[in-house]
């Protein structure tokens, strides 16, 4: 068939009129629609035949809409069928080709109803039985919705989403899945799709279980391993926006298929850059390529990284924590994949990383971390000492780790199971770490596991592996963060060494060496106690303890001279000295005497009280000028 020209508006007027009005001739309006169909892939054509008096888009939607009312007639004899089907083929195929990248033919369809028409086809019987008119239907979906906000949101009122998801549960041909999977795809992206994601409660059942369908056939077949990228992104996305979707997956078995499909990706090599989209599928339609969809976290791949997020919000569920941690299955797959003997190898470290994440997810209750440690001391064992030490390679696995064992040192009787595993000295290697989250869930551990009542040996080893570097990295550290938790550490090290009972050998290491104490704790009082205050007050509390101690009493009196102590309230990232860092230590603590009743912690007042009696108690060891302080500013407050 010859395209007419311009100068033959007037006889594709009236052909395109025979079209519509003549219902009897079926498989020539068909033919006729399959040559327009293959002209419309060139652009040309098409931006020819959308500006055309004639009006080509309304007349497909009319052929399309008549058809599929004759398709849905139950009494059409076989022959009939087949007819109607062959015409929807070539409606949809000039239909999807004529909207290739063509906003102005969009437009049109949506206008004349074609768009919905589109969206209804897809759910008829023949749609998902009819591998030509499945491959037409959804390949007009991805064209005539690509990029365009109106036509998808036309789409999805028309039921598409649950016509995508059928046919993602049936075994159609290799070379229709990924149209249906960038359809899909497409759809995801407009702001009306998620509530329908949300209310179809198999949604993200039926996407999972289509990636494992393809991740079996993946392996030399290139169309199903494009279409699982796609659909990875879709699944990825909505798991992202959406925490009912999140909860579809709080199954045992969704969870163990995506940490399967996590595996597949693993053990695939390193996708080439320019192979990320190359499933083309030129045949059907000039549609353009998807865009790739940038993940947060970057590693050797991609795909595996956005599997991974799924399962980190999965897990992080409320719901998670009674559907998945019970599960046997699923604790032996992640016990299985922590206690690896392949530790080291780029897959394990990456397997390791996503079930320490899932897992920590689930131990976020005091039952939950207790019964870990207690049935599965083997793997705490190897997360101990195996993912959480410097040496492992992978610094994602080794932050999952430790923010895994940050969690079960959360409940006080799993401490001391803790502690006499090694995680003192593990935890203390990364204090001063210069990957920032690792540092702050080490500096963490060893916090909690000096809180409540630890063993002697306990607080030793703290003292000999860990205190140093914590001093070090108070002074060092540009990290408000960081700089706040060490000074916590230092402040409860300081309380169980002089305070508790046992502890007279660590005391007399601090008290035999050049530890300085003093310094850290009166310097986030200067510098974080009006943004800190709780900070505050363990520092005070400290600061308190260790004014009883000969060793200790003189650093504090010396800071109370304002020489002294004003340059600790100089932030380490600016050299601007305001109002408030020019104040000594004495003036904070007369201010807090003064006016501590009315901060957010009231308390302070009184325990800065209680600071300024201990040192009256023993100011004859201080310097001159820091006993003059004391004497003239501080104690008269105490009246």
């Amino acid at each position: 068939m010859v395209l007419p020209t311009r100068s033959a508006d007037e006889s594709t007027d009236r052909m395109l009129e025979d079209l519509v009005l003549d219902t009897t001739c079926v498989v020539t309006t068909a033919k006729t629609f399959k040559a327009l169909a293959d002209q419309c892939q060139d652009p040309s054509t098409r931006t020819h035949l959308t500006q055309h008096p004639s009006n080509l888009s309304q007349t497909l939607c009319t052929v399309l809409q008549r058809t599929l009312n004759d398709l849905r007639q139950l009494s059409s004899s076989e022959s009939s069928r087949a007819d109607d089907v062959f015409l929807l083929i070539q409606t949809l195929r000039c239909m999807g080709n004529l909207s290739a990248d063509n906003n102005d033919a969009r437009a049109q369809l949506l206008e004349h109803g074609g768009v919905a028409s589109i969206g209804s086809v897809l759910g008829v019987a023949e749609a998902q039985s009819e591998p030509l008119l499945t491959r037409a239907a959804f390949g007009a979906a991805l064209n005539v919705a690509l990029d365009h906000a109106e036509c998808s949101k036309a789409l999805l009122a028309a039921g598409a989403l649950h016509s995508h998801l059928q046919v993602l549960g049936t075994g159609v041909p290799s070379d229709v899945w990924p149209i249906v999977c960038m359809s899909l795809d497409n759809l995801c992206e407009h702001d009306d799709a998620a509530a329908q994601f949300e209310g179809h409660s198999d949604y993200a059942a039926s996407v999972v279980r289509t990636l494992s369908l393809l991740s079996r056939r993946a392996d030399g077949d290139q169309l199903a391993r494009g279409a699982m990228r796609t659909l990875v992104w879709v699944l990825c996305e909505t798991v992202e926006k959406s925490a009912p979707v999140r909860r579809q997956l709080c199954s045992p078995s969704a969870v163990l298929a995506i940490f399967d499909l996590l595996d597949f990706y693993l053990s695939l090599p390193e996708p080439k850059e320019d192979d990320e989209d190359g499933d083309d599928d030129s045949t059907l339609s000039p549609a353009p390529a998807l865009p790739n969809r940038p993940i947060r976290q970057s590693a050797a791949n991609r795909y595996a990284d956005a599997v991974t997020q799924a399962i980190v919000g999965v897990s992080g569920e409320d719901e998670a924590l009674a559907a998945l941690f019970p599960s046997q299955p699923l604790m032996s797959r992640l016990v299985s994949i922590l206690t690896s003997n392949e530790a080291g190898s780029p897959r394990a470290d990456a397997m390791a990383a996503a079930a320490a994440l899932c897992l920590g997810n689930l131990a976020r209750t005091d039952d939950h971390c207790t019964r870990l440690v207690a049935e599965h001391s083997a793997v705490v064992s190897t997360l101990i000492h195996e993912w959480l030490i410097p040496r492992s390679v992978n610094v994602r696995t080794r932050h999952a780790a430790s923010g895994l064992l940050k969690n079960l040192c959360l409940p006080p009787a799993n401490r001391p199971s803790l502690a006499a595993m090694g995680l003192v000295a593990a935890a203390a290697a990364s204090v001063k770490s210069a990957v920032v989250p690792i540092q702050a869930n080490c500096i963490g551990i060893l916090r909690h596991l000096a809180n409540g009542s630890p063993e002697p040996d306990t607080v030793l080893e703290m003292v000999n592996v860990a205190l140093a570097d914590a001093l070090s990295v108070v002074k060092e550290t540009d990290v408000d963060a960081i700089r706040c938790e060490a000074t916590r550490l230092i402040a409860t090290i300081a309380k169980r060494v002089y305070l508790t009972e046992g502890n007279h050998v660590a005391r007399d290491v601090i008290d035999n060496s050049e530890f300085d104490l003093v310094t850290p704790l009166v310097r986030l009082v200067m510098l974080d106690g009006v943004r800190h205050p709780l900070l505050r007050q363990e520092s005070l509390v400290a600061l308190t303890v260790l004014a009883t101690q000969p060793r200790h009493v003189g650093g504090i009196i010396r800071l109370l001279a304002k020489e002294n102590s004003a340059p600790l309230a100089k932030p380490p990232t600016t050299d601007a000295i305001t109002e408030v860092e020019q104040n000594g230590f004495a003036e904070v603590l007369a201010d807090l005497i003064t006016n501590g009743a009315d901060t957010p912690l009231p308390q302070a007042a009184l325990q800065a009280k209680s600071l300024v009696t201990q040192l009256a108690t023993s100011s004859a060891t201080g310097s001159d000028e820091g006993v003059s302080v004391l004497r003239t500013m501080l104690v008269p407050l105490l009246s």
